[in-house]
């Protein structure tokens, strides 16, 4: 950098970050307790290599009730055999086109929670629309806020 652009502030031509063409895949489980009940957080800490990317700053979650939890709040497969397909779907129809990651999964006391970056909000809510239709018998929520340091991710250690 000149002596001229340091004086006068000049910035040279920063490109964005590059585009993300692959999400890192290592999943950790961590456990805990929310309100006296067993929770279960499975974290791809993969996602180290990513947290912060600047086309990812929108924080964005997906909730709902199981349908059938044990006593403890977590799932009960035997009695809800969707749950399974409906995470797939999750995955699948939100990060296939690198829109999304989701980087973090959340059981406790009778629901489940998908913490979720975003690069387009509209293409997000589509996504979930799809979802929806696909599972009615569960009530998906979805909020989003903003969140450029992955401020929430970081925070599950």
């Amino acid at each position: 950098m000149s002596i001229l652009k340091k004086l006068f502030g000049i910035k040279p031509n920063i490109p964005e970050a590059a585009d993300i063409t692959s999400i890192p895949q290592s999943w950790s489980v961590l456990e805990g307790k929310n309100n006296g009940m067993p929770m279960i957080v499975r974290k791809n800490v993969g996602c180290d290599k990513i947290a912060g990317h600047k086309a990812y700053t929108t924080n964005c979650g997906i909730a709902f009730n199981l349908l059938a939890p044990t006593a403890d709040g977590l799932p009960n497969f035997e009695l809800e055999p969707s749950l399974n397909k409906l995470e797939d779907d999750i995955f699948e129809t939100l990060e296939f086109d690198f829109n999304s990651v989701i980087p973090i999964v959340i059981t406790t006391s009778g629901f489940r929670e998908f913490v979720i970056y975003t690069k387009d909000i509209n293409k997000f809510e589509e996504g979930l629309e799809n979802i929806k239709s696909k599972y009615p018998r569960y009530e998906l929520t979805s909020f989003n806020k903003p969140d450029p340091g992955w401020k929430t991710y970081k925070s599950f250690k």
